[in-house]
C-alpha cells in the first residue's frame, strides 16, 4: 500500500524538479486525476505483453506478485443456457464478478447423467472457436475434463457441444483498483473527497509518480518534464 499523502508530496516535488524557477501549481483534484491515470497505466504494463520484458501477467512470478492484491479467486458466475443452435453452451454475465477488469482463468462444474466433474476452461479467441469447437482434440470433453470459452458483450461463453450440462462457473480475475483520493476538495458530483490510499505495492510508488508527472507535463505542454519523467520510467524498468 502507498499512502495518498506520499504520492501527492512526491508528485509536487518531481513536477518542479526540472524547472525550479517556474513553480508549477496544479490543483489537488487534477493531481488525483493524474495519479489515477498513472495507477491504471502501471497496471496495464503488467497485464499486457507490450512492456520492456514482452511478457504478460502470468509469464513470470514477479508480475503475479505485482498485482496479487487485485486478484479475485474462484468467484461464482451464474450460467444461463444460450439459444445458439451451433455453439451449444452457456453464457455467464461478468456483472457477477464485481469490478471485473482482466480474465485470469476459470473452471466449471459439469454434469453428465449421474456423474459430476470439475472441468478446466480454455479461453480462446473468437476467430479460433470454430476450428477448435469442431476439432476432436480441442472440443468440449467431459471425459478429458476440459472445455472452451470466449468473452464478449460483458459475458463469458462456456461451450458444451451438447455433451454435458454446466452447474456452476468459477472465475479468477483481476479487479479494478480503488480510485486514489485525498480529502480537501469537492468532486464534480458534489461529494466531499476522502483519503483513499493506493492499493499497489510500495515499490510501485516511483513509477506511479513518474507516470503522473509525465501525464501532467503533457497536459501542460511541458515537453522537457515529460521527457525527464519518461527517462526515469525507462531507468526504473532496467
Amino acid at each position: 500500500m502507498i499512502t495518498v499523502e506520499e504520492l501527492v508530496y512526491e508528485f509536487k516535488l518531481m513536477i518542479n524538479k526540472v524547472n525550479r524557477q517556474d513553480n508549477v501549481d496544479i490543483p489537488i483534484e487534477d493531481v488525483i486525476v493524474y495519479l489515477n491515470r498513472a495507477q491504471m497505466s502501471w497496471i496495464k504494463t503488467k497485464i499486457n505483453p507490450n512492456n520492456v520484458y514482452k511478457v504478460g501477467y502470468e509469464a513470470i512470478e514477479k508480475r503475479i506478485d505485482d498485482l496479487q492484491v487485485l486478484k479475485q479467486p474462484s468467484v461464482r458466475l451464474n450460467p444461463i443456457k444460450t439459444n445458439d443452435l451451433f455453439y451449444l453452451g452457456y453464457e455467464c454475465p461478468l456483472e457477477d464478478a464485481a469490478n471485473y477488469m482482466f480474465y485470469v482463468n476459470s473452471t466449471c462444474v459439469a454434469k453428465k447423467q449421474d456423474c459430476t466433474k470439475n472441468l478446466t476452461i480454455d479461453l480462446v479467441k473468437q476467430g479460433d472457436l470454430n476450428n477448435m469447437y469442431l476439432d476432436a482434440n480441442f472440443s468440449p470433453s467431459f471425459e478429458w475434463r476440459s472445455t472452451l470459452a470466449t468473452i464478449g458483450n460483458d459475458k463469458l461463453y462456456v461451450y458444451t457441444a451438447g455433451e454435458f450440462t454446466i452447474e456452476g462457473v468459477y472465475l479468477t480475475y483481476l479487479r479494478y483498483p480503488n480510485s486514489i483520493d485525498i480529502e480537501g476538495y469537492t468532486k464534480l458530483d458534489g461529494a466531499v473527497s476522502n483519503n483513499v490510499n493506493c492499493e499497489l505495492p510500495q515499490y510501485a510508488k516511483g513509477d506511479i509518480v513518474d507516470l503522473a508527472v509525465k501525464f501532467a507535463a503533457q497536459s501542460n505542454d511541458n515537453q522537457a518534464q515529460a521527457m525527464y519523467a519518461e527517462d526515469r520510467l525507462v531507468k526504473n524498468s532496467e
